[in-house]
């Protein structure tokens, strides 16, 4: 992976979507997610040119981001949202994405939600029988059930989403048999989808798993006598996170799906419409988190001590995640040190990176994190009171705050004390 892909570097300044990050940073301070409009529309571009236009339709996994700017830019895109449960359903509602551009793939809801999705009217994919169960006294218009292909593949065992051990989707037969009861249940509008893992790079794992999943879907399809509207193959395009990681072949993706689609023509007739769920490709390399050295200490270990800690970018904690790090202001700097970066949190697993090589940092540097725009602040939390980063977004040669940094009293605004345990004097936290 070059990082130069991601920057540009002019007099000497460092900049991410033709904008000097150390302005930017000193202007609205640290730590500082910067988003660029045009390599997200990039990224959109790039998949749909890889796919046939008339028979397939894109929609984005809001579990990525759920920034509704990001939302908004990419519902102009004219991509539709794969939403994980009802408040991303009711989000993308809010952003203006129209229901037929919405899907619902909800796992392990109650009953309650599950019926205030449905009356939505969105399709919904069903990740067991059991929850439609739970809807098919009314059921939605149009349905489709997750399959569990066999195989699954992902950069950590905690984003592997199919094969043996995974919460999510029914084996073949189950499926089967959840078809039929959605049939008797008066479903006539029918797809079939999977999932089967996370930042996949491997265009052959494309292949084998589309292959299959067609196949599955094939002999449903003629067992029962239906025909499907759409097949989704969900998402699982990965991004190159480390120095020898190459990107994804798009093109040799794509050719390999296009290729099975052919081979299963009985499947996808003329009007089935084939989907694609991605989330991480769309929106990864899009942003970077802007991060300021605030001390060192080197004892039995460097530790180069930062303003982002695990409540803003909890992914190397959880999966030992790597995000790669570049020096803003020292990028020409020749001196480099070992060491881990690690955050203000109080836990010994706030650590943003582990032994990495980097040049020489002092107090005051700052550090961008790369591939910030998935994954980091749909998962980031208020831990030890933290706030979460502020965001902004690049767009056409302009700047625009979309999210504002947490104060004291955003953080604790659903709190509430009775009136008996009130200290004196106080009215509201």
């Amino acid at each position: 992976m070059d990082y130069l892909d991601y920057f540009d570097i002019v007099n000497g300044k460092l900049l991410f979507s033709g904008e000097d990050i150390s302005e930017l940073s000193e202007k609205y301070g640290t730590p500082l997610i910067i988003y660029s409009r045009s390599i997200i529309e990039r990224n959109v571009r790039e998949l749909m040119n890889a796919f046939d236009k008339e028979n397939f339709s894109l929609h984005y996994a809001m579990k990525a981001n759920y920034n509704p700017a990001i939302l908004s830019i990419l519902r102009e895109k004219g991509v539709g949202i794969d939403a994980a449960n009802l408040n991303e359903v009711l989000l993308a509602l809010k952003t203006g994405f129209s229901k037929d551009k919405i899907i619902a793939s909800p796992n392990n809801l109650p009953g309650n939600e599950l019926k205030k999705i449905k009356e939505t009217g969105v399709t919904i994919n069903f990740d067991d029988i059991s929850q439609f169960n739970m809807v098919a006294a009314d059921p939605p218009e149009t349905i489709s059930f997750r399959i569990n292909p066999g195989m699954g593949k992902g950069e950590f065992e905690g984003t592997t989403t199919g094969g043996k051990g995974s919460k999510f989707g029914m084996p073949p037969e189950a499926a089967l048999k959840a078809y039929e009861t959605a049939i008797e249940s008066g479903v006539h509008r029918l797809g079939i989808h999977m999932m089967t893992g996370s930042n996949v790079l491997d265009p052959e794992f494309f292949r084998e798993s589309t292959r299959t999943f067609f196949s599955i879907a094939s002999e449903i399809s003629h067992k029962l006598g239906i025909t499907f509207e759409f097949v989704d193959i969900g998402g699982g395009f990965g991004v190159p996170y480390r120095d020898n990681e190459e990107s994804l072949d798009l093109g040799r993706t794509s050719n390999y799906i296009k290729e099975n689609m052919k081979n299963y023509r009985d499947l996808f007739t003329e009007n089935t419409k084939l989907i694609m769920e991605p989330g991480r490709y769309i929106v990864a390399n899009s942003a970077v988190l802007i991060s300021r050295v605030t001390c060192k200490k080197d004892y039995d270990r460097n530790m180069i001590g930062t303003d982002t800690g695990m409540n803003i970018l909890i992914r190397p904690a959880l999966y030992g995640a790597i995000h790669p790090i570049i020096p803003v202001n020292k990028f020409f700097n020749k001196k480099e040190e070992r060491g881990d970066v690690v955050g203000p949190i109080c836990e010994n697993t706030d650590k943003i990176a582990k032994d990495i090589s980097i040049q020489k940092l002092e107090p005051g540097d700052l550090i961008a994190i790369l591939n910030a725009g998935a994954y980091v602040t749909s998962m980031s939390s208020n831990y030890n009171l933290q706030p979460k980063a502020m965001e902004i977004l690049l767009d056409n040669r302009e700047e625009y705050i979309i999210r504002e940094r947490d104060e004291l009293q955003d953080m604790l605004n659903n709190f509430i004390i009775p009136e008996h345990l009130k200290a004196i004097g106080m009215d509201r936290l």
